[in-house]
């Protein structure tokens, strides 16, 4: 691949993504010099080996590639963080299934076990379904508490790194997190969104 040597720094979302069904090759490019980092810190929340973050920003990138088209996302770096994740939280299931990594893969795995101690297995297989009803539990809390769920359920954060990025003490994000799982579980059952 040969990619020029001016990146602009200013290029947009929808820029990029046409680059994409044009086939361009510097939309990975830039894709990396405007989401690289964030998704480099998605996957390393996940997993705990700096080679198998590397591998899996790499498939993320590929999978970029060939998934858009068709695709046409509508925010580009929503679309990433979705492939990142997804691919790294593979990885971690692969890595634990066969026993490959001897290491405690702490983030995910803590994550798991909390929801699985709030949440039943008895949820519907709808993901769209699931998607609106935790975007809409979670329009109706308030921006302290929707920041600490989403910091720690989607980017994979431990308690002690939201702790330093909101400035709340420890005891208080935990306290949160407690209750809104809880709050959640209520709310997912008044919605019927259980079996």
């Amino acid at each position: 691949m040969t990619f020029s040597k001016h990146i602009d720094e200013n290029i947009r979302d929808d820029q990029i993504i046409q680059m994409y069904f044009d086939r361009n090759e510097e939309a990975i490019v830039h894709t990396k010099k405007k989401y690289g980092k964030l998704c480099y810190s998605i996957s390393g929340n996940i997993l705990s080996d700096q080679y198998d973050v590397d591998e899996c920003m790499n498939d993320m990138y590929i999978a970029a590639w060939n998934t858009i088209p068709p695709q046409n996302p509508s925010s580009l770096k929503l679309y990433v963080c979705k492939l990142i994740r997804r691919i790294s939280v593979n990885k971690s299931i692969y890595n634990n299934s066969k026993k490959r990594d001897k290491r405690k893969t702490v983030s995910y795995e803590e994550i798991e076990a909390e929801l699985c101690a709030i949440f039943d297995d008895s949820f519907a297989d709808d993901e769209f379904a699931l998607k609106e009803i935790i975007n809409d539990y979670l329009s109706k809390t308030s921006k302290e508490k929707r920041v600490v769920v989403v910091l720690r359920f989607w980017y994979c954060m431990s308690i002690k790194e939201i702790s330093e990025k909101t400035g709340m003490n420890v005891n208080t994000v935990k306290t949160i997190l407690t209750r809104e799982l809880k709050r959640m579980k209520r709310f997912f059952e008044k919605e019927g969104f259980y079996k």
